[in-house]
């Protein structure tokens, strides 16, 4: 099938042929009406291009070919796609610290495993790359221009749109349960055209459903520098083959979220997949974070990052419109120069947060009470040095718990780390001033200074979050 970024650029190329000069980056009300086929060994087609001078002086276009009847000498013209250039104005640009990184529990989808299964295209347009990261609220991907043909196009490379749309079809496809094909859009700026042999990122945003078949995107692709290249917003897909192909079980997400058990603590939270942090993420870290990042070891590098990421989408959260654009005016570090902060310039308010990260996550939680977040990896050296953080009754807890011993002894050892945050207390002070009465697969009643709290547990894989908040008395 010719891929309908390829069907732009030939209605681009007629304009500019037509109209010297004249501005095709920018278009608007574009339709990908139906499929236009292709033979394998098909080296051209003939098509025709019309444009039309609307009275507003944009240019609507329309690329069709012919098709002669079986018998006779009757000839039609049969659409394929239409856009109209024309000047637009995007949507708001997004906040870097929403871009960089995957926003949420990501389903890490090997680029492979996207083309062998889920969206079965010819070799040729096989351009995300890497692991493509689903989450919720959307999904990041890295997506290869090829060097393919010797012009330039006008619009920029064609695979690099082309591989966003295959995103979004996967994105569809884990959250709802159909395959989703791109049948036009709203608007398109182009800033940069994609250079053939570079690499880029896409950021795609659901913008929620049009009935039962039909789903809208905002498409936002960047350098490796991190700078916007061009925006592709109302984007539509559909269900167009009626459920005629299938969806794999292994992908879809039947509305499941690991994360349900912890809603009720604090006012906001947000959990970055660490593997998930695209190169330019750097761009969202204040100078203070930065020189701060610079001290720590390469390999923990990219925890610290993403915990200030966290951090700074937590403030989005807390301060909601208060927070500016740019997230390197969002201070992370408290002014101890030691503990988490979300530090919004101008504003009085002042918010409770905590953040942490292991291997895989890191977690920021924030809100108008006292507290403290942990999230650790199951592993063995938790249940080997049981009887250094928890005393004689804690650890028969954890023998006899229905959980098994180590998924209860990584949940009073997060409980005991979220209350060394919340109460200012050492860790050593916590193992002993701490005391778990009930470990559950969701929460843990814990007792500290003649208080009884409740702690939150989530699990994801063999990772654990626990949340602990603390009530003003």
């Amino acid at each position: 099938m010719y891929p309908a970024a390829e069907s732009l650029e030939r209605l681009a190329r007629a304009v500019a042929a037509q109209f010297p000069g004249r501005r095709v980056l920018d278009s608007r009300d574009a339709e990908f009406l139906r499929f236009l086929p292709l033979s394998p060994e098909q080296a051209s087609l003939d098509a025709i291009a019309d444009i039309e001078t609307e009275d507003s002086g944009d240019l609507a276009t329309s690329l069709g070919t012919v098709v002669h009847a079986p018998r006779g000498t009757i000839s039609r013209i049969r659409e394929h796609a239409r856009v109209t250039f024309s000047d637009i104005h995007p949507p708001a640009p997004l906040s870097i610290d929403s871009v960089c990184a995957g926003d949420g529990v990501c389903y890490a989808l090997p680029a492979e495993r996207l083309y062998q299964e889920l969206v079965p295209f010819g070799p040729s347009f096989h351009n995300a790359g890497g692991t493509v990261f689903l989450f919720r609220d959307g999904a990041v991907a890295t997506l290869k221009a090829p060097r393919i043909g010797d012009t330039a196009p006008l619009l920029g490379s064609p695979f690099i749109l082309d591989a966003a749309f295959h995103v979004a079809c996967a994105w569809g496809q884990r959250y709802h349960g159909y395959v989703a094909f791109p049948v036009g859009y709203t608007g398109r700026k182009i800033i940069h055209p994609a250079v053939a042999g570079e690499v880029y990122f896409c950021r795609v945003v659901p913008g929620g459903a049009d009935g039962k078949d039909t789903l809208r995107f905002d498409i936002w692709i960047y350098d490796a520098g991190g700078e916007l290249c061009e925006v592709a917003f109302g984007v539509k897909m559909k269900n167009i083959f009626q459920d005629r192909m299938g969806v794999p079980e292994w992908v879809k997400a039947h509305g499941h979220d690991e994360l349900r058990t912890l809603g009720g603590k604090g006012t906001g939270m947000s959990v970055v997949e660490l593997t998930s942090i695209l190169p330019f993420a750097g761009k969202a870290l204040s100078r203070h974070e930065t020189e701060e990042e610079q001290r720590r070891c390469h390999g923990k590098r990219n925890r610290y990052r993403g915990a200030r990421i966290a951090l700074k989408r937590l403030a989005r959260i807390l301060y909601k419109t208060g927070a500016p654009a740019d997230p390197s005016r969002i201070e992370t570090i408290a002014p101890d120069n030691i503990h988490p902060a979300c530090i919004v310039p101008g504003s009085r308010q002042q918010f409770y947060c905590s953040a942490a990260h292991d291997d895989r996550f890191a977690v920021a939680v924030g809100g108008d009470s006292p507290i403290g977040v942990d999230v650790e990896r199951l592993n063995t050296v938790l249940l080997r040095g049981a009887h250094i953080y928890m005393m004689p009754a804690e650890q028969d807890l954890c023998a006899r718990s229905p959980l098994g011993e180590g998924q209860a002894a990584i949940r009073a050892w997060t409980t005991k780390e979220c209350a060394a945050k919340v109460f200012g207390m050492s860790l050593p002070a916590a193992w002993s001033g701490v005391a778990l009465k009930e470990i559950a697969g969701d929460r843990s009643i814990v007792s500290i200074r003649g208080r009884t709290l409740e702690a939150a547990h989530a699990s994801v894989g063999d990772h654990v979050f626990t949340v602990l908040e603390v009530p003003e008395p």
